[in-house]
């Protein structure tokens, strides 16, 4: 499987236990996400944007192949990296530095995931603490351990349900509501989606 971790803006908690993770998956950053690399100290494959979030001194300090965009687009650099890991081949993407920061970004960065998850891959948006899932139509597993918390939430609706939580759901059409936050699991969960889409967030 063509694995790829994707650095960008927003904020990260850089971490050896997120070093170890990033083992076999090809490393890219968009304009200012290559302070993570640089923070995790590992070697971008490709480092792609305008620049124009990206100090003199981060440019100077951390080497790595460039591919520089234009300052006037219609996307950001994240979306641009994100297109060129569909490129390259990209069965599973790890969207690091995705949430918290600017709400804009992070709110793009839910859809381009949902969009991903359309196109068949796998995806995964993290801060180095906490984690999202978009869920499209289907059942969905995930190993999480006793007492992990969880919030489930339509997005924006959905008819969905989990079970292996302490609040089981059965099948409920869903809108625009606070009812699914907050849950706890009792060990693995497993969420259908039965109309619409979903997120799953682990914190």
């Amino acid at each position: 499987m063509k694995r790829f971790a994707l650095l960008l803006g927003g904020p990260l908690l850089a971490t050896e236990a997120l070093k170890e993770r990033l083992e076999g998956y090809r490393l890219l950053a968009a304009d200012s996400g290559g302070r993570h690399a640089l923070a995790l100290g590992l070697t971008l494959e490709l480092w792609l944007g305008d620049f124009d979030s990206s100090p003199p001194w981060l440019q100077e300090a951390l080497s790595a192949p460039k591919e520089v965009l234009p300052r006037e687009k219609d996307l950001t650099d994240g979306e641009a990296l994100l297109r060129k890991a569909l490129e390259l081949g990209a069965e599973e993407v790890l969207l690091l530095g995705a949430l918290g920061g600017r709400l804009d970004h992070t709110l793009v960065h839910l859809e381009l995931a949902f969009l991903l998850a359309q196109k068949g891959v796998r995806v995964e948006l993290t801060d180095g603490l906490t984690r999202a899932f978009p869920l499209l139509h289907g059942v969905h597993a995930f190993p999480l351990r006793p007492g992990a918390p969880f919030s489930l939430l339509p997005f924006p609706e959905a008819t969905l349900g989990v079970e292996g939580a302490r609040w089981d759901l059965p099948p409920t059409a869903l809108k625009a509501t606070s009812r699914t936050l907050e849950n706890e699991a009792l060990g693995p969960i497993r969420v259908r989606v039965e109309a619409g889409r979903a997120l799953l967030y682990l914190f």
